[in-house]
């Protein structure tokens, strides 16, 4: 099986890949929603790479109120269904992936994070698909 990792944002979307054989999330690009149509760029990845489950971040609160970002990312999830009823979506709990993106990134020199904006957002992307391949 082959899984395509979504970190779902309003402005950049981190995506990660990963097969059920190595079971080893790779981050694999950031779509940035205002130069590029998101549906279009994830039917191109989904055909060129066979994807058979989406895993979607999703900013679960502690107490399971509904609130901002897990309203949107769940608009995006029925989306998604609908765009691509025949493949399988799984939500992760996304809590804590930008902060250990940013922790894998505090390395680089804040002029190198300026220029690739969205490094944080594909890493978060593997780590939310490599939780997911942890835990099922």
């Amino acid at each position: 099986m082959n899984y395509l990792g979504i970190d779902y944002g309003e402005h950049r979307v981190g995506i990660a890949f990963a097969d059920s054989e190595m079971k080893w999330a790779f981050a694999r690009e950031t779509i940035d929603q205002k130069k590029t149509d998101l549906m279009t760029r994830l039917a191109e990845l989904v055909k060129l790479n066979k994807i058979d489950i989406f895993v979607v971040g999703m900013p679960y609160r502690p107490d399971g109120r509904k609130d901002g970002k897990n309203v949107v990312v769940e608009e995006f999830v029925r989306t998604l269904a609908e765009r691509f009823p025949e493949i399988p979506i799984k939500t992760e709990d996304e809590a804590y992936t930008s902060v250990a993106a940013l922790q894998e990134t505090s390395y680089l020199k804040k002029k190198k994070k300026q220029q690739d904006k969205g490094l944080v957002d594909r890493l978060a992307a593997q780590h939310i698909l490599q939780s997911y391949l942890d835990n099922h």
